[in-house]
């Protein structure tokens, strides 16, 4: 079923925390982690009736920072409150409950206030609150000065302000500045005293030792590569530290999904945890492997499995989820792509590429790509690892699986064996040292932070092309792409310069009927179709095959309407010749394995994939992510 991709994204970088003591949000209710039970389920605490829940993870989500800044008592553990603080609750709740349907109206709202000896204002207010939080905590008005007998003291405030910085801002959890500056007001709410100023607070982060702020944030590898000498080999002492990201041809030949005929070998690209040897992320595909296979393996990597298991109807846990400190990648130039670097430090992940000669850099992803390769041989159609090894068998005429009965086979090997069997590197399966690394010991991390918005994740690793903006639109490579809501920008110029203004966009190789518009004043991207919307669903490859051809053919000015054209003749030719040559067999199912391939990344954004070689020397790659405070 095709996925409508949603017409405009807020970028959302935070995570959902998944540890004891912080407040989350599950099915509308507000609740505190208790306990962890495991990579599914936490205990927690309604901070309502007090009573504890079983919460499963993937429901659970984080509560907003406006939230938290403007109700700081939903912080508040339930048996801080007093019987006072209760009955004023309650009377608040009374107030306001006829009036929590979503119709009121305002006039309604000042005949219930007038009715029950309340300002409509005040009532108002109350109403907001509770509907902000979703919780009758919400409704406590904001603590304000000090309690009565209690003196203000500066060495009060500085203990709270070092205590936020040294326990919350100085962890692996990397949270911004500004959620430190939200953590001491109010804490220092909590506490009836006064809160330094938001400039006072960066001043003091400011003066903190860069290698400090890595090293306790978690980012040991990064502070080691800036501060540090060059260590001689790679391992890490806990999971998602270091990531090593490596590609192969896979020794197999796929068939066609209709024919059966076969159509040739896929690539893959792997993540391995260097920790605990899990595999944490891959990316599979017909067409040699680019930056953009290495940006997609690591979106997998970052997000979620479960919408990759139930995809391919596999019964099984690949409990991996969260953002590496460390990727090391192959020095090649497919993954020379600066993106990749500026796309990860967006997401707190250092992207280093595999020094020249640095055979130990990769170590261990080449070793889990052998052992794949290794089970891969036992398939019919294998076409081994050398000539040598192959002799006189037949890997053509003995292929069978197709590419997406290979996805299937590759993530269950992974997820029922490789996962569960005894590594002799580690001495145990890479599952159990990963839980151990998670939960096991008292150095052990826990459940690392989850993606809030896997769409953000994926923009920030799409290619980037900065753009100026002109009547019929924005051209890029050809195509013209148009919406209403770019007419404001049309020919603006640089402020302060006679240069015209370009813009950020972003496309999705694997579907080229949109583009993503960054407008950054309001610092949300816009979907913008192409301006003939008599354009078919393409991918890239396909719109880089059918200009090939036109060129090849004499023209010179193509068309949108030339463009569809070619596109339904290139079709009625594969179709023809299927039955005839391998080439157009492994051609037709380039096109028509469009939502395997998305499948493998989660909730991506477009709806239909590109094999990923085809744009990598005509993408315009930029370091200029914008920054979002």
């Amino acid at each position: 079923m095709t996925q409508e991709v949603q017409k405009s994204v807020k970028l959302d970088r935070s995570s959902l925390k998944i540890a004891e003591n912080e407040f989350v949000e599950y099915k509308k209710e507000i609740f505190k982690i208790s306990s962890i039970i495991d990579f599914h389920e936490v205990v927690g605490i309604n901070i309502e009736t007090k009573r504890p829940k079983r919460l499963e993870i993937k429901y659970l989500k984080p509560i907003t920072p406006e939230n938290i800044e403007m109700n700081p008592a939903i912080y508040k553990d339930i048996d801080e409150y007093s019987d006072e603080e209760f009955k004023e609750i309650q009377q608040k709740y009374s107030a306001i409950q006829p009036l929590l349907s979503n119709d009121i109206s305002r006039e309604e709202i000042e005949q219930h206030a007038e009715k029950i000896g309340v300002h409509f204002t005040t009532l108002y207010r109350w109403l907001r609150k509770y509907k902000s939080t979703g919780t009758l905590t919400g409704l406590l008005p904001k603590p304000s000065g000090r309690k009565k007998g209690e003196t203000r003291l500066d060495f009060m405030t500085e203990d709270v302000t070092q205590e936020v910085i040294n326990n919350y801002y100085l962890t692996r959890q990397r949270p911004s500045v500004q959620s430190v500056i939200n953590k001491i007001n109010i804490e220092c709410k909590n506490r009836g005293i006064i809160a330094p100023s938001k400039n006072t607070i960066r001043n003091r982060i400011h003066k903190l030792s860069e290698y400090d702020i890595l090293k306790k944030q978690g980012n040991r590898s990064i502070a080691r590569t800036k501060f540090e000498p060059v260590p001689g080999s790679f391992e890490a002492e806990y999971p998602m530290q270091l990531i090593q990201i490596d590609h192969t041809p896979v020794d197999l030949i796929l068939v066609d999904d209709d024919t059966r005929e076969p159509i040739g070998r896929p690539y893959i690209t792997v993540a391995i945890d260097v920790y605990s040897r899990m595999i944490v992320g891959y990316y599979l595909t017909l067409s040699p492997p680019s930056s953009t296979s290495v940006a997609l393996c690591i979106t997998n990597t970052v997000l979620s499995k479960e919408k990759t298991l139930l995809e391919l109807d596999i019964e099984a846990d690949w409990n991996v989820w969260g953002f590496p400190e460390t990727i090391h990648v192959d020095n090649g130039a497919d993954f020379r792509a600066e993106a990749l670097r500026t796309a990860g430090l967006a997401h707190g992940i250092n992207i280093e590429f595999r020094p020249v000669g640095k055979s130990n850099f990769g170590g261990h992803v080449e070793r889990v790509i052998g052992t794949l390769m290794k089970a891969a041989h036992e398939i019919p159609g294998t076409t081994f690892s050398s000539i040598h090894e192959r002799q006189e068998y037949d890997s053509n005429k003995n292929s069978s699986m197709t590419f997406k009965e290979f996805e299937k086979w590759l993530v269950t090997f992974i997820t029922k064996i490789y996962h569960k069997r005894k590594h002799e590197g580690i001495g145990m399966s890479p599952e159990q040292l990963w839980e151990k690394g998670i939960f096991g010991e008292e150095s052990s991390v826990g459940l690392l932070p989850k993606p809030t918005d896997s769409v953000s994740v994926t923009i920030d690793f799409l290619p980037i092309f900065h753009r100026t903006i002109q009547k019929n639109g924005v051209n890029i490579e050809g195509l013209n792409y148009y919406d209403h809501l770019l007419r404001s920008k049309i020919n603006m110029m640089e402020e302060g310069t006679n240069r015209k203004k370009k813009f950020i966009f972003k496309r999705d190789p694997r579907d080229i009927k949109y583009v993503w518009f960054y407008d950054n004043v309001l610092q949300e991207y816009f979907k913008i179709n192409v301006a003939d919307q008599n354009m078919p669903n393409m991918t890239l490859w396909e719109y880089e095959l059918i200009r090939k051809k036109l060129h090849e053919d004499g023209t010179t000015q193509i068309n949108t309407a030339q463009i569809i054209e070619a596109h339904e003749e290139l079709h009625k030719q594969i179709e023809d010749s299927t039955n005839r040559t391998k080439k157009a067999r492994r051609l037709k199912q380039r096109l028509k394995n469009k939502d395997t391939e998305i499948s493998t990344t989660q909730e991506i954004l477009a709806t239909k994939p590109l094999p990923a070689n085809s744009y990598v020397d005509e993408a315009i790659w930029d370091d200029d992510i914008p920054d979002f405070d």
